[in-house]
């Protein structure tokens, strides 16, 4: 039996509102309920909200292209990337890119970073129970020293790296004062980050100086290599951090899983998997479909620009099982969409899961229990999901 094709249902939803932006697991939540694919009154495009249609669309980038999207217009903050590409340029752009986390590099980033988590950790808990913020004084603090020192980058100002990632990650959306005041609040990080992407810069063997390399082999031009090396630092900060701060809150507030967790550290991936479907760090991405075609029964016409929901796939019923619970030990954690699917699957993933995993073990080794001393405070983003303030007690083990 087949199931009858109609029309998308019509939306007075706006996914950028302020109210909606303060909350965005409910009113996606919400939306999602509606149906599978939704037509977005406001702006006309389709948002995509539940696991299995996200998923198709994800795995067929000849129908669904990542070269368009809602609202995307070239800015400094966002230049037309490379990665905004369909196969045969997308294979070149992603080999050079695959080339960068090779097995060797990523060999040498595990060391450095499981060295650099056990120290901070140690340093954390060297007064032993200590009151802390988990967003700024754990995951910011780790990720902007691990990876702008596997980049290469110089130590002062790399503070400026969240004010670039925050301008990046709301540069995707209806140009209102919310997104102009953040690219205001991110002008001193771009020039901070364009300094700092000039060639002469860039420390041998270091990921800018592997693309430039690239590009002197005629792999990808030296334009490109400069846009891949701005969008790793923009997407290899914010998120991370994101990732890693949700991942302590949801301990926080679930302290029988970190019980679970310390006596059985094997599942030290799948928490962090698991994290990562609650408290996805990107809440949505964008396509357009190449021609006519349908999702979940629903008529998706040629030319449709459609906003992918990933934030609230992540908490599909369908798919979830007590969706809104945090459990380390799902079967199927690492089945959710916060890293994308298919083809464009973010390049650098292996190294936001190094992060996480080389934090959380030394976490695990040396913290009995995280406790939440006060209400954590969400990050207002178009499209990054996160906190901006998570107050923990971190008690030492033992």
């Amino acid at each position: 039996m087949t199931t009858a094709v109609t029309h998308a249902p019509s939306s007075d939803y706006d996914p950028f509102d302020a109210e909606v932006l303060q909350d965005v697991h409910v009113h996606d939540g919400l939306l999602r309920e509606v149906a599978p694919v939704v037509h977005i009154d406001k702006y006309d495009f389709y948002a995509v909200t539940r696991h299995a249609e996200i998923q198709k669309a994800l795995r067929d980038w000849r129908t669904f292209s990542s070269t368009d999207r809602p609202f995307y217009q070239p800015n400094p903050f966002r230049p037309n990337a490379p990665l905004m590409q369909d196969p045969p340029d997308h294979t070149q752009t992603k080999s050079v890119m695959m080339r960068i986390f090779s097995k060797e590099n990523m060999a040498k980033m595990q060391a450095y970073f499981t060295e650099s988590a056990s120290h901070l950790v140690d340093d954390l808990l060297s007064g032993g129970v200590v009151d802390l913020d988990g967003y700024r004084d754990v995951a910011a603090r780790y990720v902007l020293q691990v990876f702008p020192d596997v980049l290469g980058l110089p130590t002062e100002g790399r503070e400026l790296l969240l004010k670039f990632g925050d301008a990046v990650f709301n540069a995707f959306g209806p140009q209102n004062e919310h997104h102009h005041a953040k690219m205001r609040s991110g002008a001193p990080a771009l020039a901070w980050v364009e300094e700092n992407m000039k060639r002469e810069l860039q420390s041998d063997g270091g990921i800018g100086w592997q693309l430039y390399a690239a590009a002197d082999e005629g792999v990808i031009s030296e334009t490109e290599a400069e846009q891949l090396l701005k969008a790793v630092f923009g997407a290899g900060f914010d998120t991370t951090i994101f990732g890693i701060s949700g991942m302590l809150r949801a301990f926080a507030d679930n302290p029988e899983q970190w019980q679970l967790l310390r006596a059985r550290p094997d599942l030290v991936e799948s928490a962090f998997e698991e994290a990562l479907r609650l408290y996805p760090p990107s809440r949505f991405g964008g396509r357009v479909a190449l021609r006519d075609t349908e999702l979940g029964g629903i008529t998706i016409p040629a030319g449709t620009k459609l906003l992918l929901m990933w934030l609230g796939a992540g908490r599909d019923p369908r798919k979830w099982t007590d969706p809104d619970q945090f459990r380390i030990d799902r079967h199927d954690a690492g089945s959710h969409l916060s890293f994308g699917f298919g083809i464009h699957t973010c390049a650098g993933q292996a190294v936001a899961r190094l992060e996480a995993k080389s934090l959380l073990s030394a976490l695990v080794d040396r913290v009995e229990r995280i406790e939440l001393t006060g209400e954590p405070r969400r990050a207002i983003n178009f499209q990054a999901f996160g906190h901006e303030s998570i107050p923990i007690r971190l008690v030492p083990a033992g």
